[in-house]
Parts: structure tokens; sequence; C-alpha cells
């Protein structure tokens, strides 16, 4: 029999959400098949089948988030028993959702568990679907604490659930529900102590979220007034008095998740200085028209900074350096990571060893992460590594900003929009066009003349774009 785990997709993943199964129970999967879709804290990206065989079950539900390498499902031949321990779903799972099986559970000494139809073990297989067995008295706690009954393990002589397990898996299992639920219930504002669940310890899942619909005729479960009474706080009289009605609710997670807790990471605990530095583009846009004449695939603005930005941060050894415990490291690549906005936030790939690529490989290379970011296939070690990064916000007519470090880096360099300048020039009235180098430094690793020393640097070669070609 074959586990199927969360990926761990990077070094840094520690969870992942399961979007969405591919594949059914009872389903033949094959080797490297994609079986399921995923959302890491970067992307989302189909994982694939780690065997051959049956999809025997699976032990979280589409919107469950798991910790990496947590087993999540099983593949095996049609005749194989899942391990018997399964019944226990938090323990498995953590709690996400139900079990859906194919076959009945392998009993601990390798017989499946059975049972008669007035509740009594007799040793024989039973039929999937079966209600297990269960004393009246447990049956009536169950039922009244609207639990089910499949997941409660039994401690009877004959393996039929007793009132002490019920009782017991009331206390270790409170009433809750799946994050898939929750999910349902907050974006449209349901009151979930009003729902009935049918997981396992009363659990509330998507489909009771769904039933309460139906029966409703919509997803009011509260009144606009309960609602309201229970999400605005008592002390804010100026917002009792004027109540907002809310469009949508949805939870923080996924890419937007860690986008959030790296940007106030880098804010709170880096000390960052920043500095900008006027730069004159117009001989480097001229030599740019020239370069795309009559080219099916155009040279950026974005690229000439890209490869500026890599000479200087080979040159300069601190740009190159991060704070690692109680270490200053300085690595030897200049790999130069860039910002690319996708739906649901913001991506850096990385382009190993820039310095050492022409400007028309940087482009080239540049072009195909981007597009790779934005459609969820970009692999690991395409993000990974960077050693400096650029933001440009240029092409959203951004005159200046301020860049938040991409952590654990020194420093991170932003370009705003190209505007006309005019300027004296031997006596003639001259139009320049002009951009704002906008650089966000981390002053433990460097002062203000380690970074304007950099940012110098980049605008001679900006200036005299041909160097960039050699």
């Amino acid at each position: 029999m074959i586990e199927v785990f969360m990926p761990k997709a990077g070094m840094d993943m520690k969870e992942g959400m399961l979007i969405r199964w591919l594949k059914n129970v009872g389903d033949h999967v094959e080797l490297n098949e994609p079986i399921m879709e995923i959302e890491t804290d970067k992307i989302n990206m189909e994982a694939e089948s780690p065997g051959t065989g049956i999809l025997l079950a699976k032990l979280i539900e589409d919107g469950a988030t798991v910790p990496v390498l947590q087993t999540i499902g099983y593949i095996g031949a049609p005749d194989e028993k899942i391990p018997q321990k399964i019944q226990d779903m938090s323990e498995i799972t953590g709690g996400h959702g139900a079990i859906q099986t194919a076959v009945a559970p392998m009993a601990a000494d390798g017989a499946e568990a059975g049972n008669t139809a007035d509740g009594a073990t007799d040793g024989n297989t039973v039929a999937a679907g079966a209600p297990p067995a269960a004393t009246p008295y447990a049956k009536k706690l169950a039922k009244d604490a609207g639990i089910a009954l499949d997941f409660i393990p039994p401690s009877g002589p004959d393996r039929e659930i007793r009132g002490r397990d019920v009782l017991a898996a009331l206390e270790k299992y409170p009433r809750e529900a799946t994050p898939l639920a929750r999910k349902y219930a907050e974006v449209d504002g349901v009151n979930l102590d009003h729902i009935s669940g049918s997981g396992f310890g009363g659990k509330i899942q998507k489909g009771d979220v769904l039933a309460a619909e139906t029966n409703t005729g919509s997803f009011a479960a509260t009144t606009s007034a309960d609602i309201a009474d229970s999400t605005v706080p008592s002390s804010v009289p100026e917002i009792q008095g004027n109540r907002r009605s809310v469009e949508n609710r949805r939870p923080i997670q996924g890419m937007r998740k860690v986008v959030g807790e790296r940007m106030f990471s880098s804010y709170s605990q880096i000390p960052t200085v920043m500095q900008s530095m006027r730069v004159n583009l117009t001989e480097l846009l001229e030599l740019r028209e020239k370069i795309n004449k009559n080219r099916e695939k155009r040279i950026s603005v974005n690229d000439f900074v890209l490869k500026a930005t890599a000479i200087a941060v080979k040159e300069l050894a601190h740009c190159r350096t991060s704070i690692i415990g109680k270490e200053y490291v300085t690595y030897k690549e200049a790999n130069i990571g860039f910002a690319v906005s996708v739906e649901n936030g913001l991506f850096v790939p990385v382009i190993h060893n820039a310095d050492q690529l022409s400007l028309l490989q940087i482009s080239e290379r540049a072009a195909e992460l981007a597009e790779r970011a934005r459609t969820g296939a970009i692999l690991p070690d395409e993000y990974s590594g960077g050693t400096f990064s650029v933001s440009n916000m240029g092409m959203f007519d951004v005159y200046e900003f301020t860049p938040i470090i991409n952590q654990p880096e020194c420093a991170l360099l932003g370009i705003g929009g190209i505007h006309d300048e005019l300027a004296l020039k031997d006596g003639e009235l001259v139009s320049r066009k002009i951009a704002l180098l906008c650089m966000s430094y981390d002053h433990r690793i460097m002062d203000g003349v380690g970074a304007a020393t950099f940012k110098i640097r980049v605008k001679e070669l900006l200036q005299n774009p041909m160097e960039l070609l050699l």
C-alpha cells in the first residue's frame, strides 16, 4: 500500500492546502499522474501520484490545510484494506474533513471489522457503508450529540461502540467545523451555532453549510442584526450607530497570507533606510529603440535594470551579504530576484548568476520566469537562492516608492516611472528622460555610503548602456 503525502514544495514550506482532489476514491491512478491540486505559500500546483493503483482513501476533504509530509490518502490494489487506525480521523487528519474510503478498514488483527444487524460483532466482513456496532445507549448519546458513529474507536469486547466511547469522543473532540465549512460560512455570514454537523465529533462540514442554504432558501442562517452584533464590538459606538454591510469575507491564506507575514516581519525587524537617486535614461531608451526595431521579442527597460544590478551586485560584496543568525554571510553569486505581480499577490522569481548572462539572455529568462510565475508552473529552485532583488513600478506610473526588503537579503532596488525633464546642455534647452532609483537597505549590513556606492554604479551602467551589451 502506498501513502499519499502532502508534498513539500520548497525548503520553507510548512503546510499546504488541498484545493481539490483530481481523482475519486476507487479510481485507477498511474505513477506521476496528477492526483490533486494544492496551494503552497507561493503557488498553486498539481501534485502527482506516488505510485500506480486504486485510490483507496482520502483522509482530508477539499479546502483542508495540513502540515507537509502528512499522510492524506492511500493507493493500493483493489483488495487491499486501509489501516484500522484511520477510524480515529482526528489522529490521522488533524481534524480536517471526513475520510472517504473504497474498502472497509483493516482491523488490528488483520481481519475486517464487522457487525451484525443487532449490533454484536460476529467476525464476518460487513459491506461498505454498514452502520458500526454500538450499544443502544451509545447510539442515543451519539444521536443526541449529532455525532456520526463511523469514526468513534470502539472499546467493547466484541468491538462494539459503548457509551463511554461516545463520551470520550465528545470530551476529546469538541464540536467544530472544517476549514472549508468555515470558509463558506464566513464568506456568506452563516452562524455555525445553528448548524448540526455530520462529521466526527459533530464536526460541521461543507455539506452541512450547503444544506443550511437549501433548508432556508439562502445562506441567511442569521439575521443581519445578528451578524452585525456578533462582528462589531460594543466599544465602538460610532460603528454601532452606522453598521456597515459586508460584501465579502474570506480567510487570509495561501500566498497573500505569506506575503503579508513576510512583509510585516521585514518592516518590523529590519532597521530599514531608503535612498533615492535620479538617473538619466535618455541614451538607454534610444539604444533600446534601435535594438527592438523589427524584433518580435522586445527588450524591456527592466531587462537593462536587471543586468546593471547584477553587475553591481557582483562587484560589491556588501550587496550580496545577509545576516544569518549571528553571522554575516556573503554569497559568491549575483542571483537577482525581480518582483512579479500575480493573481493572489507578489512573486519573486530569481535569475541565477545574472551577471554572467547577456542582456538578451536575461530578457528571455525574465520573460520565461514571469510567465511561469503567473501560471503557477514555476519550480522551487526558480524562486529561491536570491541574493538581491529589484522591483519596477514604472509601468504603473509610480514616480517614487519605498520597497520592502525581501528577507534575508540586504536591500531591494526599486525603479519608478520615466518622466520628461527640461535641462540646459551646452547652452541649449533639451528634454531628458529621468527616473528615480529607490533603494531600501538593511542598516545593519551597509551604511548610507555603501548604499550610495551601489546606486552610483547602477546609474553609471544605465547612463552608459553600451557597457551592458559588452
